[in-house]
């Protein structure tokens, strides 16, 4: 009997150690672990910058005018001769038939009795052309037109970058380039180093005109945010 007490005792002692050396293991694990998290919890976050001038490779150059008559007839024979004065003065300028788009006529039939005109039109001529330059300066010579009895009421050019593909690469690595610089400068003087990134956002790459005199040359301008490791 008192033997069997004693092994009882011993099973009881054998299972405390056991319990206490796994509550030690366990607590050197969750330091090591918690340390290590400590050290990947270490970063900084930065921002790259890069900037490009580029010019427009599309320009849509919009010619308006209205008509206005109290007969049909006239109102018609008006937008076609206004229509082509304007295609020909956009081909004797240089561009091509091809780029040169008309809008389908939007015709107003006022209906009030004291109305000036009976029907008021509104007639848009538009060209689509990669020549920016005589896009611009055509733009400029559009008083010969008045000459030639057709008065525009708007008269825009909307200048676009369309390759945009093609600098993407170069502004990304830029921004990150500076953005590795702006982390290296931050680490020296908190006296760690800069590790991998661990996380970024390209960001959105913003295209506006470089200046109101010249629509026509863009500025791209890109801001990456990046999280770099400190170690």
């Amino acid at each position: 009997m008192e033997t069997t007490n004693i092994s009882k005792k011993g099973k009881y002692l054998f299972i405390g150690l056991a319990l206490v050396i796994f509550s030690i293991i366990m607590s050197v694990a969750v330091f090591l672990s918690a340390k290590d998290f400590s050290k990947q919890g270490s970063y900084v976050e930065v921002k790259g910058l890069s900037e490009k001038i580029v010019k427009a490779d599309t320009a849509i150059w919009s010619l308006s005018f209205e008509v206005k008559s109290n007969n049909i007839d006239m109102l018609y024979a008006d937008i076609e001769k206004n229509i082509t004065t304007i295609k020909a003065f956009l081909v004797e300028k240089g561009f091509e038939a091809t780029e040169i788009n008309v809008a389908p006529v939007n015709i107003y039939q006022d209906t009030y009795k004291d109305a000036a005109f009976r029907y008021n039109s509104t007639n848009q001529v538009s060209v689509y052309t990669k020549k920016v330059d005589l896009a611009k300066s055509s733009s400029n010579e559009t008083l010969l037109l008045v000459k030639k009895g057709v008065v525009l009421n708007q008269n825009f050019i909307s200048f676009e970058f369309s390759d945009l593909n093609s600098i993407k690469p170069e502004m990304l690595a830029e921004a990150i380039k500076n953005a590795r610089d702006t982390a290296s400068q931050f680490a020296k003087n908190s006296g760690s180093q800069v590790g991998s990134v661990t996380r970024g956002n390209q960001g959105v790459f913003d295209i506006t005109d470089k200046d109101p005199g010249s629509p026509e040359y863009k500025k791209i301008r890109l801001v990456s945010t990046l999280r770099f490791l400190l170690k």
